[in-house]
């Protein structure tokens, strides 16, 4: 977040945005796959330094005779977001085949897949939970991944369908934290069976919706708070019984915006509007505020506005950048 000093203070530039309106078929027109400009590619990891980062990461898994079968250079952009890659397949003799994303402009893993795991009927040893997450943050090491970075977030068994296989794998998943607050936008996953007590890998990924902003802390609890339950007291005015806070990181979205002008629902028919903005991924204060009582009413709108919210309020400007329901209370 840039600003400018004015008279001894920074005055910080607004994020908020409005969203802009697609149809469906609109919407999905904002995603594409195309070459690389030359001119970006100065930019970028060569082709070499790709795969030499490929080789290096499977050899650290334990991966025997890997070779270099194929490598391109992809570019994807899906609504705001536009992503470079190489995407690298490697083989052995033995016909295990890896497919494998390396990001082009940081040289990291994004996504490993060995789909000969779960083609092959091989046995699966029985493991606990905690020796699953013991074996998940000894795969990210290997990829030179700082486990004390991500917090746990699921570990169970799952059925992957394949090619007329079902087999269950462990499905452990982390975020990351960033000082002590987790980004539910940036998601480390790893799939895998234990084989007679061999590690066999099915998938690693790497996920990151957008770049997190990092922006400094600025506006106070009791400023946000007072943000929120000033917005509040424009949709309702029904008695507000609770309001808590705390510190989050959020993607900017369109739920205020689509309270404050009466849009109801949205889907994926063709001419219905849906509204999408640019990924801004921000510190925020997360205020939720509750009723004891809601008013009732026949008005779909209004009983929108009456359920209890999560309002998301930039730590940096104070703008209400989005929200969401509180399902749980």
């Amino acid at each position: 977040t840039s600003g400018v000093a004015v008279g001894g203070f920074i005055a910080y530039e607004k994020v908020w945005k409005e969203p802009k309106q697609y149809t469906y078929e609109e919407l999905k027109n904002t995603i594409a796959q195309s070459e690389v400009p030359e001119e970006e590619k100065t930019n970028l990891i060569t082709e070499e330094e790709a795969k030499n980062k490929a080789l290096e990461i499977v050899n650290n898994l334990g991966y025997e005779n890997q070779e270099i079968a194929k490598i391109e250079l992809n570019q994807n952009k899906e609504e705001y977001i536009e992503k470079t890659y190489y995407k690298i397949e490697t083989q052995n003799n033995e016909n295990q085949n890896l497919n494998i994303r390396i990001n082009a402009e940081t040289g990291e893993l994004e996504s490993l897949e060995d789909n000969n795991l779960l083609a092959n009927k091989s046995n699966t040893d029985e493991i606990s939970k905690d020796k699953a997450i013991e074996i998940a943050n000894s795969i990210y090491e290997d990829i030179g991944v700082d486990t004390n970075e991500y917090e746990l977030s699921y570990c169970d068994e799952v059925e992957y369908p394949y090619s007329g296989n079902n087999k269950e794998v462990w499905s452990v998943n982390s975020n990351k934290k960033y000082n002590g607050i987790v980004n539910p936008y940036e998601e480390l996953r790893v799939n895998f069976i234990i084989n007679s007590g061999k590690i066999e890998i099915s998938l690693i990924y790497h996920y990151q919706k957008g770049e997190y902003e990092k922006n400094p802390e600025v506006i106070t609890m009791e400023e946000a708070i007072n943000i929120a339950r000033n917005k509040e007291q424009e949709f309702t005015n029904s008695n507000i019984s609770k309001i808590t806070a705390e510190k989050g990181i959020r993607q900017a979205n369109s739920f205020i915006f689509k309270l404050e002008n009466n849009i109801s629902s949205t889907n994926k028919d063709e001419s219905e509007a849906i509204f999408s903005r640019e990924i801004t991924i921000r510190n925020v204060w997360l205020i939720n505020v509750e009723h004891d009582e809601r008013k009732e009413t026949k008005e779909i709108e209004q009983r929108l506005k009456e359920k209890n919210k999560i309002y998301y309020i930039d730590i940096t400007t104070g703008e209400i950048i989005g929200g969401e329901y509180n399902e749980k209370s």
